[in-house]
């Protein structure tokens, strides 16, 4: 018998069992009625009856009924079974993190010319001295917060930082920029004054404001979509006027509640600002003290491109010795940033850029309005830079450093602000600080590298662990649980203790009959920065 015959017959067979039933039942199928006659069909080649997805909801619903019983025979019933369940898990928990914070313990990794670059082989020999040296000794990262990046880089945000109950001085200074009149904000901390042997006497208020300035100054450049008061900061800042040092806080125009003074923000590509600080502060110091600086994120990146353009120019001023970046991404591309870390940055700059917006709603031209409007209600950051792109300001990457508007596209502005294209002008020891599981920046920092550790006065260090700007660490068992110290703040100080001692060993060297520049390790005198210079301009 052919299958159509069959099939004709097993459909004939159900509509002759269905009407059996409906006529006993006296009218219409009851549910039971219908799975009873559907039951009859199972044979058949059509689709699966309505009863079959009924059956296996139900043998779904006596499993999980099952489970669920089990499970609650076997929880304790009693605070004694509860209180032991809980240690049992809760030893679990911490083994799992013990055993994890061993596999992340380790020395951190060290790139650059230290064995043939006399100045960097020096700071490199200080920091290794001892099997406790900064760049000797194991990182050991904090239990549950150090351990993770995503926590360690939360607690690095959130936390409030060091007390301001204490002795140390703090003021806020406002700068006019000469170049366009924007204003900026430092944020000043000074050693304590008290139970600080170190602190001079002089250090005043007024002694910052109008100089003479007899100690070393560190400026320290904040992220993307925060300021001075980050907790990261103020943590930095601690450690440093603990040293007996100035450290001063720079917040970017429009932040750390100071209102734009301009209808423009600030970027990751203008150096003018940070310039126009160095110069003001090197105006204030004594002949001998220096000034050393210190970005994260963002910040990192200006702090590389503003000495590499210096460098290249020949121009940075004598009191500029050193500097340190902490996450620097060094290749600026945010259209192949993590779409969701990407729309979380896009979030914090609409914020920062509505809190401006009193001054900037004095704009009436079109083009302005619309590209704040773009901004606004793009999804990404790739979308916030691209609208505003026009409108960012800029500056030229050789002297004088004119200061230009607007930018043909996000593209141009990515390629502008990138550091990495600056990093070989670097003249001044440089350390640059990156966690392996930085997941905002560990990738464009390694594709590009190489630029840095070509350079004699750079030196890159890579932790197994820190995140973004994290490095919570708990050190020979000391605070091994939650928020640890910094480990990158420790780095950080050390770095620029051994660059201060190194100085005069450097200056001695310095090469005869040569306008080069400071310190005795200039990359190139001042007629090959000039010719550098013309041969770059066509490149950058």
């Amino acid at each position: 018998m052919s299958g159509d015959a069959k099939n004709g017959k097993h459909a004939k067979n159900v509509t002759r069992a269905t009407r059996i039933i409906k006529t006993e039942a006296g009218g219409e199928c009851t549910d039971n009625q219908i799975e009873i006659s559907t039951e009859l069909s199972v044979g058949g080649n059509g689709l699966a009856p309505m009863s079959s997805i009924r059956r296996l909801a139900r043998n779904i619903n006596r499993q999980l009924s099952r489970r669920q019983s089990s499970l609650q025979e076997a929880l304790p019933d009693t605070y004694p079974g509860w209180a032991a369940l809980l240690a049992t898990l809760s030893a679990a928990a911490v083994g799992y993190e013990i055993r994890l914070q061993k596999r992340l313990t380790g020395p951190p990794l060290v790139f650059g010319q230290c064995q043939t670059s006399p100045r960097l082989s020096e700071i490199y020999a200080r920091l290794t001295a001892s099997p406790s040296a900064i760049l000797r000794r194991d990182i050991q990262p904090s239990l549950f917060v150090g351990t993770r990046a995503s926590v360690a880089s939360t607690f690095a945000y959130l936390l409030p930082g060091p007390s301001r109950l204490d002795s140390h001085p703090r003021f806020r200074e406002i700068l006019t920029m000469p170049a366009d009149g924007a204003k900026v904000a430092i944020d000043w901390e000074l050693p304590p004054s008290r139970g600080n042997r170190d602190r001079p006497l002089s250090i005043e208020e007024s002694a910052v404001r109008n100089g003479p300035i007899k100690v070393p100054v560190v400026v320290i450049l904040h992220g993307i979509n925060n300021h001075a008061n980050f907790g990261y900061i103020r943590s930095l800042m601690r450690v440093c006027t603990d040293k007996g040092w100035i450290a001063a806080g720079l917040n970017f125009r429009g932040c750390g509640g100071l209102p734009l003074a301009t209808p423009r923000g600030y970027n990751g590509a203008y150096t003018g600002d940070l310039r126009a600080v160095v110069q003001t502060i090197s105006g204030r110091l004594a002949p001998d003290a220096p000034l050393l600086l210190v970005g994260n994120s963002l910040g990192a990146n200006l702090v590389a491109k503003y000495l590499g353009e210096e460098g290249l120019s020949n121009t940075l001023p004598p009191c500029v010795i050193g500097g340190v970046t902490l996450g620097n991404p060094m290749r600026m591309n945010a259209g192949t940033m993590d779409p969701a870390l990407s729309s979380l940055l896009a979030l914090g700059a609409k914020k920062t850029l509505l809190e401006n917006w009193p001054s900037m709603k004095h704009m009436t031209n079109s083009s302005f309005r619309g590209a704040v409007k773009g901004a606004l209600l793009g999804y990404s950051l790739a979308d916030f830079d691209s609208s505003l792109a026009p409108l960012y300001v800029r500056n030229d990457p050789i002297f004088p450093y004119a200061l230009r508007l607007g930018f043909q596209d996000g593209e141009a502005y990515w390629k502008d602000a990138s550091s990495y294209r600056f990093l070989p002008f670097v003249s001044v020891p440089l350390l640059q600080i990156i966690a392996g599981d930085d997941f905002l920046v560990y990738h464009p920092f390694t594709s590009k590298v190489n630029h840095a550790i070509t350079n004699p006065n750079v030196m890159v260090v890579e932790t197994k662990c820190g995140g973004h700007l994290g490095w919570q660490e708990s050190q020979l068992d000391v605070n091994a649980w939650g928020v640890g110290t910094s480990w990158a703040d420790v780095a950080t100080v050390d770095f620029l203790q051994a660059v201060m001692d190194t100085r005069t060993i450097a200056a001695k060297k310095s090469a005869n009959g040569k306008a080069s520049v400071h310190d005795g390790n200039a990359l190139y005198n001042r007629m090959d920065a000039t010719d550098e210079a013309v041969r770059l301009r066509s490149r950058l």
